[in-house]
């Protein structure tokens, strides 16, 4: 139960890439899965334009871009409307912006099931593909597809995350200039720091080391038996929440609150919705660095687990810390989005965020007391009581 709550809770983290709203399976094929997307599950249905990209990072990650020009009813014919790009959102957030004015983007990082090729075969369908965390994606990742994003609407581009999609976002600004790309950024469940989590069982399984363990399991196992791939990956595990959803008695919901917090405005559409494209893959690297930082509570880069690996990969011999006030600019406009009953995103380590950032002049915040994890992408009151406070936020930077 302990390595299957580290790795529910790694994946809800990233929970959110949109994906098809058909259900997910875990893909074991060594085949990147079908191609079908958001564009052509719900945007076409509804009368909404779309288009597909793939960007190529740094690193030869193909990503799978989603755009949405123009809504139904408002705005149709301006031209140069701001761009919104959205890491990790629900079904509802891109048509409001839309509707808004905006020109809205959606992202898909590495290894989820857009976004799941390399420009070199080999390599996508070897471990070394999965040989990345929330830094890489933040590292090359979000510089690919935003510097696309300008290069396409000649603007600065509004940033929406959640969960991981903010973390990554923090990890961004170590690495490259993200203020000369973005004007703006909305965080929702921000998470930089897990030392509050209280999300007991995934706590467990954290300090019990079982990300490494696993990690050693699959390769002295899975790699020896020949079967593709997930020996350094996480597959959907739709599989087993299915299981565990067909057992008498058992409210699938309600042992997702376990991991998320309870989740106060889900309805059955909200959540069948949810269940049907999360959670998405990921790698162990990923769920080892994330249990790294809940049990030394400090938001760092990976550690190697050695002064010599880490001197070979930073230079240092421990893992760098992110410096949030030195590397995230005085006047950055950021808002930050969080709630009481989030299990994930605790109060407390946002207050860390905020006070970490106490000498920025623009840090803008939303609390929502009854809200939890989840509730910030599909909670049903959220196009009531939080998404016009962020398309209002957006428009003050515009």
């Amino acid at each position: 139960m302990a390595v299957y709550a580290l790795l529910i809770c790694a994946v809800l983290l990233d929970a959110g890439s949109l994906a098809s709203s058909k259900q997910i399976v875990a893909d074991h094929s060594g085949y990147p899965p079908d191609r079908s997307s958001i564009c052509e599950d719900e945007a076409l249905t509804k009368g909404y334009k779309c288009e597909d990209y793939d960007v190529i990072t740094e690193d030869g990650y193909v990503l799978r871009l989603e755009r949405f020009p123009q809504g139904q009813f408002n705005h149709r014919g301006r031209r140069n409307k701001p761009p919104v790009f959205i890491h990790h959102a629900d079904h509802a957030l891109p048509f409001i912006l839309l509707e808004a004015g905006f020109d809205v983007w959606v992202g898909n990082t590495r290894g989820t099931r857009f976004s799941r090729k390399h420009i070199s075969e080999n390599f996508t369908y070897s471990d070394d593909y999965w040989d990345f965390s929330f830094s890489e994606m933040g590292q090359y990742d979000l510089p690919a597809s935003l510097k696309f994003v300008y290069q396409q609407t000649g603007q600065k581009v509004h940033y929406v995350g959640h969960s991981l999609g903010t973390t990554m976002f923090f990890s961004a600004f170590t690495d490259w200039k993200v203020d000369e790309l973005v004007k703006s950024a909305t965080l929702l469940s921000p998470i930089a720091f897990l030392k509050h989590m209280t999300t007991l069982v995934g706590n467990i399984a954290a300090h019990a080391y079982l990300g490494e363990v696993l990690v050693i399991f699959l390769i002295n196992t899975i790699i020896s038996l020949n079967i593709y791939s997930p020996s350094l990956s996480v597959e959907p595990l739709s599989p087993i929440e299915f299981a565990f959803c067909n057992v008498p008695g058992v409210d699938c919901w309600t042992l997702s609150a376990i991991f998320t917090g309870p989740n106060c405005c889900m309805n059955a559409s909200t959540v069948n919705l949810f269940l049907h494209s999360n959670p998405q893959a990921t790698s162990i690297k990923n769920l080892v660095h994330l249990s790294q930082n809940i049990r030394t509570g400090v938001f760092s880069k990976y550690d190697y687990g050695n002064p010599a690996s880490n001197l070979e990969h930073y230079g240092v011999p421990e893992a760098p810390v992110y410096d949030l006030e030195i590397s995230i600019p005085k006047h950055f406009p950021l808002l930050l989005c969080y709630g009481g009953k989030d299990a994930l995103s605790d109060p407390k380590d946002v207050y860390r965020i905020l006070s970490d950032l106490r000498s920025h002049t623009n840090i803008h915040e939303i609390y929502i007391d009854h809200y939890a994890h989840l509730d910030f992408i599909n909670g049903i009151t959220a196009k009531d009581i939080l998404f016009p406070d962020v398309v209002n936020f957006m428009k003050e930077y515009n």
